[in-house]
Order: C-alpha cells, then sequence, then structure tokens
C-alpha cells in the first residue's frame, strides 16, 4: 500500500516536470521511508495516548531519533517489519516508565550503562546501510555529541525534580543501546553465516 502511495506521488511529479524520470526510484525511496516515518510518529503518540503516557511518547520521540539516526544498530530487512517492531517496543519503553519503581539510583546505573554501551559501539552500521571511513568517523562524532546532551539533559532534569521527563531521555538512551547491541550480534551472525 506504501509502496502504491509513493509511486503515485512521484509520477504526479514527474507528470508536473518536478521531478526527472531517471530519479524515481530515489524519490519513491524517499517518499516511503517519508511515510513510514510519520506512520511510526503517529503509532507511538497514539500508544502513548492509550496509555495516559502522550507528552512522555513525544518527548521520548524526540530524543531518540538522533541518537537512533547517527548511532546506528539493528535494522528489519523491510520498513514493514520495522514499523511492527516498534510496536512492541514503544509499549516497552513507556511501561517501562510507568511501571518500574524508578528512583535517581536506579535512573543513573540505567544511563551510565547505556551511556557506555552507545560511546563505545557507536556507529554500527547495518548490512543494507554500509559506512565508508569518513561516514563513521562522522557518525560517531555526531552520535557521541548527541549522547552528551542527552546525558548531560537526563541528569539535569533528574536533579531538578523532573523524573519522567529525565527518564524519557534515559529510555531513549537505553533503547539505542539494546539497539546497538542486537545490530552488532546480527553483523557477527552474518559474517559467520558467510564464512
Amino acid at each position: 500500500m506504501i509502496t502504491n502511495v509513493s509511486e503515485k506521488i512521484v509520477n504526479s511529479l514527474i507528470n508536473n516536470g518536478t521531478v526527472p524520470q531517471d530519479d524515481k526510484d530515489l524519490y519513491e525511496f524517499g517518499i516511503r521511508q517519508g511515510i513510514m516515518f510519520l506512520l511510526n510518529i503517529l503509532t507511538t503518540v497514539v500508544i502513548g495516548l492509550a496509555v495516559g503516557m502522550f507528552w512522555q511518547s513525544v518527548v521520548f520521540l524526540t530524543v531518540y531519533y538522533p541518537i537512533r539516526s547517527y548511532a546506528g544498530g539493528y535494522h528489519t530487512n523491510s520498513p514493514l517489519s520495522c514499523y511492527l517492531l516498534s510496536i512492541p517496543l514503544t509499549l516497552f519503553v513507556l511501561f517501562s516508565m510507568k511501571l518500574l519503581p524508578w528512583n535517581r539510583y536506579s535512573v543513573l546505573i540505567v544511563l551510565a550503562l547505556a551511556f557506555t554501551i552507545v560511546f563505545s559501539l557507536a556507529p554500527v552500521e547495518d548490512s543494507n546501510k554500509r559506512l565508508d571511513q569518513l561516514e563513521k568517523k562522522v557518525y560517531k562524532r555526531k552520535a557521541r555529541i548527541i549522547l552528551l546532551l542527552l546525558t548531560s539533559f537526563a541528569i539535569a532534569f533528574l536533579f531538578l525534580g523532573a523524573e519522567q521527563l529525565s527518564l524519557c531521555f534515559v529510555m531513549a538512551a537505553m533503547l539505542a543501546s539494546i539497539m546497538l547491541i542486537l545490530g552488532v550480534l546480527k553483523n557477527k551472525r552474518i559474517v559467520n553465516e558467510k564464512a
């Protein structure tokens, strides 16, 4: 369905002379990715509303997407499976924030663990998106800058008494670290299968 929508949009742009025919595949891919991105945002917000955590879901997404974009990690093999995986992950994050007995120490321990993993591993490339040496260097630098900002805000909010806000930042770092570990494991499995 998303493929059909992106094809129709691009065909319309080609017919209007906005997009050259030679770039059709590139634009279809970009529009498909954009639709999936918007669908992920909408789904996360709807889940947030359903569990009474609207603003937490918005803050989590706002923090998670930048670190995930540069840190990399596990990716599924199709946009649909990515979308389907994002639903239980979102539920896991929001229910962890809501139901676990968080305190200052547990927040700082999880943040320190996530920080160490992301700082050490990022970027983790995917078999579908290889990075050259320059890209690895740039992504590592950007991931670390985002991680430092994320960590600073998480600690500041925690000590200002805004624990739920701090948790949004901590859970973004934690999920990014989990995705990095899964990405490393996936890459090792692929290498072992080729050997």
